[in-house]
Order: structure tokens, then C-alpha cells, then sequence
């Protein structure tokens, strides 16, 4: 065999050796992160034994002569072992009258610790969603019961970018109302580390003429995250939105709540976000998320709701 033969073969063997080790560790990688998924879902479900667990013990304390304090000192914390993991569970006296649960679990996956806390609402300090993975969205309402136009607008912060070389919002939802239900895809592919903020932008009349000028067309727009002016790129929660992580199907993915009027107080907003309805002990959950409902004259946050589902770009669907 000659010299270029000998070297063309060996140029193909190491060719193919190479393609053969990145598809295998792309093989690891998708496991990792399937891994990890699996792991959120067990986490949740483990702090909600916890969550369940310590309530059912407060409700054996409280009694009509027992004051919140009472009860709060009366259950101590709850530790226990469920799926291969485990959680610390307490009550939070939240005010005179009301106190709330918290539970936090803990569960090893892929070499990895997963931590899920579920409960006991921490005012401005929720992070904004980031992608990990490059990435595609597809939005659908949970619920859109307000009686106002509003349209939905995704804000990317992109890595390692300036803010004025930051991509401005754009539109994922146009304005509408009563959509329960409805889907649309933000079909872009966007690359890891990227912040995610959800923007919804209302029109009391409805009347704004097609194609809408963001933010010139709207009466106002409410931000679920809002610039940190003392930090490069760090967001901060602002008081009308309301992001929860979730898993819906087997991705990533998060739940965003809006109260979509400007009649109340941001000390209101968040209250409310804090310790739940008026006269509950903090927020009822319902599937580990906040139970949202129609509460009168209080921010209710159950305005515009809307899930976000990520996705592989590769996947062939959203």
C-alpha cells in the first residue's frame, strides 16, 4: 500500500472514530438530560408528600381556640424518605391569622443533586426561566378569562450581549382574548443560557389597527421579570406576572400568570403573591401549582395564563 493510501485510510478510520464518539456522546448527553427531567418530576412529587405531609399534621394541631402561632409551634418539621428521596417539610406563619406549608426535597439523578421547593411563596427572588439546551417554545392558554385585549410578547436575553445589542420583544401570541386553549410556537431556535420574559401587553378597547406597534398600541404592559439596573443582564421578578416551573410532558417548561390590570398596588400584588387569597392559609395547590381563581377585588393573577413547553429543535415538533 502506498504513502497516501496508507494515510487516506488511516484519515478515515480516525474520521469515522471521531463521528462515532460525538454521536455516542450526544447519546449521553440527550440520556443526561432525559435523566434530569425524570429527576425534576420525582423531585416535585417527593416535596409534595412533604407538602401534604406537614399539612395533615397542622390540621391535627388547629382547633377554634388555636391561634396561628400555636399551631406553627406545635408541628415541627417533617422529615421523611419517599421515591428515593427525601424532604424537609414546616409551616410559615405568614400573618395574625394564617400560615402557610413549605416542603423541600432532595433527589440524586445523573450524578446530580435535584432540590424542588414547593409552597412558602419568597417574594423577588423567583429567576427567570433560562434555556440549558438549544430550544424551541410552543405557548398554549390554560386559561384567559379578562374581558381586555392582550397579546403576548417574549423578550430574549441572550448571553454574553450587551443590553443595547439585546433582540428586541417579540410577538408569540396577537392580541385576543377568551383563547383557552389556543397554541402558538415561537418556532426560532434559541441557544443556551438565554433568559426568557414573558410580556403581555394590553388593549382595554381592542381597537388598536393591525400591525400593532409594541409598546406605542397598548394601554400597558405588564413584564413577568424586569431589568436589574445594577447587574448586566439580571432580571429581577416584577409584581404582575406570576412564573412557576413545571414539567409539561417530558419537557422543561414553566406556567405564566398574569393579573392584567393596573388598578392595584404593587404592596397588593405582592401580598398576594406571598400568602395567597384572603382568607386562606397561604395558596391551595393543585398539582403543585398555585390554585388560581377569580377573587373579586383583589389581584388574582388567573387573568392571562399560559403554559410554555421547550422542545427540541431536532425533534421534528414544538
Amino acid at each position: 500500500m502506498g504513502k497516501f493510501s496508507l494515510l487516506l485510510s488511516l484519515s478515515v478510520v480516525g474520521a469515522v472514530t471521531i463521528l462515532a464518539f460525538q454521536g455516542n456522546q450526544t447519546s449521553v448527553d440527550t440520556r443526561e438530560r432525559q435523566s434530569l427531567r425524570q429527576g425534576k418530576v420525582i423531585a416535585r412529587q417527593i416535596a409534595r408528600s412533604g407538602y401534604n405531609s406537614v399539612l395533615s399534621e397542622a390540621h391535627k394541631a388547629d382547633g377554634p381556640d388555636k391561634e396561628v402561632g400555636q399551631v406553627v409551634s406545635a408541628v415541627d418539621t417533617v422529615q421523611g424518605e419517599y421515591e428515593g428521596g427525601t424532604y424537609k417539610a414546616w409551616l410559615k406563619k405568614i400573618s395574625s391569622s394564617a400560615y402557610t406549608a413549605v416542603s423541600v426535597s432532595r433527589f440524586s439523578v445523573a450524578d446530580s443533586l435535584v432540590e424542588y421547593r414547593m409552597g412558602g411563596y419568597a417574594n423577588n427572588t423567583m429567576k427567570e426561566p433560562t434555556v440549558e439546551t438549544p430550544s424551541q417554545l410552543n405557548v398554549t392558554f390554560e386559561q384567559s378569562v379578562a374581558g381586555y385585549c392582550s397579546a403576548v410578547y417574549l423578550k430574549r436575553v441572550k448571553p454574553g450581549t450587551k443590553p443595547e445589542n439585546q433582540p428586541d420583544p417579540e410577538m408569540v401570541f396577537p392580541p385576543g382574548k377568551d383563547r383557552n386553549g389556543a397554541s402558538a410556537s415561537y418556532e426560532k431556535t434559541i441557544e443556551p443560557g438565554t433568559g426568557l420574559n414573558f410580556i403581555l401587553a394590553v388593549d382595554k378597547g381592542c381597537d388598536a389597527d393591525y400591525p400593532y406597534d409594541f409598546p406605542g398600541d397598548y394601554d400597558h404592559v405588564q413584564r413577568s421579570f424586569k431589568q436589574d439596573v445594577d447587574k448586566l443582564n439580571t432580571m429581577r421578578e416584577a409584581p404582575y406576572g406570576m412564573v412557576e416551573e413545571t414539567t409539561i410532558g417530558s419537557s422543561d417548561g414553566w406556567r405564566v400568570a398574569f393579573e392584567d390590570q393596573r388598578i392595584h398596588s404593587k404592596n397588593e400584588l405582592w401580598d398576594i403573591k406571598e400568602n395567597g387569597y384572603p382568607g386562606n392559609n397561604g395558596w391551595r395547590l393543585n398539582n403543585g401549582l398555585r390554585d388560581l381563581e377569580e377573587h373579586g377585588g383583589v389581584p388574582d393573577f388567573n387573568d392571562q395564563v399560559f403554559n410554555v413547553a421547550l422542545a427540541d429543535p431536532n425533534s421534528g415538533s414544538t
